[in-house]
């Protein structure tokens, strides 16, 4: 096997590539996992599965399920849930199965048969078109009460370059799930992880993609040590989580939401709107 190649279900990926860009994010993930005792790992959205690969040859997790859609959709269609067995060749070269339930994870609520103490979504919920609250609440029903939880996600308050002259939303992609379809602030993902059941019990920024040109001075302006030159340079906000309480309906609508009483799994009375959310523009 060639450097940098996995082998999943027999297909080659070659994941060089983005190893190379991700690799901070998934050794400062890893290292999160640690400290937060991670054991049995689902993990969501395993493709191209260099973090499952990296969660494998760790040594010291186990990935009880992975779930990752088999079915390219071009709109938020419910898929149905399967599951089947996964093999895969590891970047170091370990085999290793391992089951995969394809659903679309904001459509569909189900069940699995593993008891994982551990749920990751990492570089997940900002590809979600419509409700985030619904693979949270997934994920909540997945965990026992004290079970943890990992989300990593790019910053949506980061500082938009005003020299910029391409839009700075994502091209438009024949694959509904393909492209960035959402960007939550810190406050937001706090706020939504709360109303899903969970304790936050760290939160905050990373910085982990090398910029390049005049750009990299935004680097060194999001190192400095004030929390607003975070919020604005560093370019992921990170959340860890332990399950408080089994929820299957929230208490509210969340703050990154419009209200509307077309949201299910969420109660409503009459129509408050959460602070800083009025319409879209």
């Amino acid at each position: 096997m060639r450097a940098a190649e996995l082998i999943v279900n027999g297909e080659r990926i070659d994941a060089a590539r983005y190893e190379r860009f991700h690799h901070r994010r998934i050794e400062l993930t890893l290292e999160a996992l640690r400290g937060l005792g991670a054991g049995q790992i689902v993990e969501l959205g395993g493709h191209p599965w260099v973090m499952t690969s990296a969660l494998l040859d760790d040594g010291g997790f186990e990935i009880a399920a992975t779930v990752s859609a088999e079915e390219v959709t071009n709109w938020p269609d419910d898929i149905g849930v399967t599951r089947r067995g996964y093999r895969m060749q590891t970047l170091a070269g370990r085999e290793v199965l391992f089951p995969n339930y394809s659903a679309n994870i904001e459509r569909t609520r189900f069940s699995i048969e593993e008891h994982p103490d551990t749920v990751i979504a990492c570089e997940i919920i900002e590809h979600l078109v419509r409700a985030p609250h619904n693979m949270l609440l997934n994920i909540n029903q997945w965990l026992p009460v004290g079970g943890k939880l990992l989300i990593s996600t790019p910053n949506g308050a980061q500082f938009s370059n005003p020299l910029r002259r391409k839009s700075g939303r994502p091209a438009y992609r024949c694959n509904v799930y393909a492209r960035h379809n959402g960007a939550l602030t810190l406050d937001q993902l706090v706020d939504l992880a709360e109303l899903c059941g969970f304790a936050v019990r760290d939160a905050g920024f990373w910085n982990v993609y090398q910029r390049s040109g005049p750009s990299r001075v935004y680097s060194v302006i999001g190192a400095l040590p004030l929390s607003y030159f975070k919020e604005k340079f560093q370019r992921t906000i990170f959340l860890t989580a332990e399950k408080e309480r089994d929820v299957t309906q929230l208490p509210r609508v969340p703050n990154c939401y419009v209200p509307s009483p077309g949201w299910e799994n969420i109660q409503h009375f009459g129509d408050l709107s959460p602070p800083g959310l009025e319409t879209e523009e």
